[in-house]
């Protein structure tokens, strides 16, 4: 993997600047048809375009998909199709993406550099285990402290949809943090375990959201090993699903349980389901911010086909994804499944 990396780093820069810029300007127009039926913010997809940028042709190239895309970003923001912005919050937004994606350039560019530099070391070390394992922790500690960062820039604050966009912004980089804490290697193959990750996400959101409130969250997780690529959107897709459900299903302190399970249904699917038994959708308007479009965008990445059921016993998502193992090294457990304070074994209704 490193040495495909090298060779892609060692094209000429035109041809370098050339591929980003046509990979910001179609995702531009793979978001701008759809923005005007599915309102939302178009930076999940250009961030995953800077990320693919740094990892491929290093920090300087990295730099310049940030500005394309952060120029790219005004299309979507009202009056829509121009470069005029007409509300402060949507300029927040914008300056914020600019901002964190600047930040993550410089830090995936020292992890690649990092990654390069260690690469002889790592084949003494028998796939160099300590040395990604070290290396992983810092990117973790450094995406923490962003997120800290962000969070003290949130308390000073007084504008209330410039704190809500600063908090979904906390919510992601903790996310990347948690997630770069599970990861595993072994060889060239980068993968985390789904148990462990989803799991400690379910926790964190109970201690964080659910604190002080009669709600549950409960976890029913079958032990697999995912890959990176499929673990950020996956994790994204389960942060959303259950801070919306803890923000809208259970009004007026209203006592209820989420519910997440991730199942292998087939040899090459796995199934997500988080569901609650609170007052259904139609009882709230749906949010304005990223949510649904977001978790729409995650799904299609996973080429996934996300389906609701919604009534007055509650909510429920299931997404269901195309699934590869890939070779690590899987821990022995006493037991595949986890369950976390459930009543019942049996599978949870859809």
């Amino acid at each position: 993997m490193l040495r495909k990396l090298q060779a892609l780093r060692n094209l000429p820069l035109p041809v370098r600047l050339f591929i980003t810029g046509a990979a910001a300007g179609l995702t531009c127009a793979f978001q701008l048809p759809l923005e005007p039926d599915v309102p939302g913010d178009p930076f999940l997809l250009f961030f995953m375009v800077v990320i693919g940028t740094v990892f491929a042709f290093g920090e300087r190239v990295g730099f310049v998909a940030v500005g394309l895309t952060t120029f790219l970003a005004f299309f979507f923001f009202e009056p829509f199709g121009t470069l005029a912005i007409s509300h402060a919050g949507d300029l927040i937004k914008i300056e914020l993406y600019a901002v964190l994606a600047s930040i993550s350039v410089l830090l995936l560019a020292s992890i690649g550099r990092a990654l390069v530099n260690v690469e002889t070391a790592t084949q003494a070390d028998g796939g160099g285990s300590i040395f990604v394992r070290e290396l992983t922790h810092r990117v973790a500690n450094n995406f923490a402290v962003v997120a800290a960062l962000i969070r003290k820039k949130a308390g000073s604050v007084t504008d209330t949809q410039a704190k809500s966009v600063l908090n979904e912004a906390i919510e992601q980089v903790t996310i990347m943090a948690r997630l770069h804490r599970h990861l595993e290697m072994s060889g060239e193959a980068v993968s985390l375990d789904s148990e462990r990750f989803i799991g400690d996400l379910c926790d964190s959101l109970e201690t964080s959201m659910a604190r002080d409130r009669s709600i549950a969250i409960e976890h029913l997780l079958m032990r697999q090993v995912l890959p990176v690529a499929q673990a950020v959107p996956l994790g994204l897709i389960v942060n959303e699903l259950v801070t919306n459900a803890l923000k809208h299903a259970f009004p007026d302190n209203r006592r209820g349980t989420v519910r997440v399970r991730l199942t292998q249904e087939t040899a090459d699917r796995l199934l997500l389901v988080v569901e609650d038994d609170g007052v259904g959708m139609h009882n709230h308007p749906p949010s304005n911010g990223m949510g649904r479009s977001l978790i729409q965008a995650l799904a299609t990445q996973l080429g996934g086909r996300l389906e609701c059921r919604s009534d007055d016993t509650g909510t429920a998502f299931s997404l269901l994804i195309p699934y590869a193992p890939c070779e690590t090294v899987v821990r022995p457990q006493a037991a595949d499944i986890k369950a976390t304070r459930t009543t019942s074994a049996s599978p949870w209704r859809l």
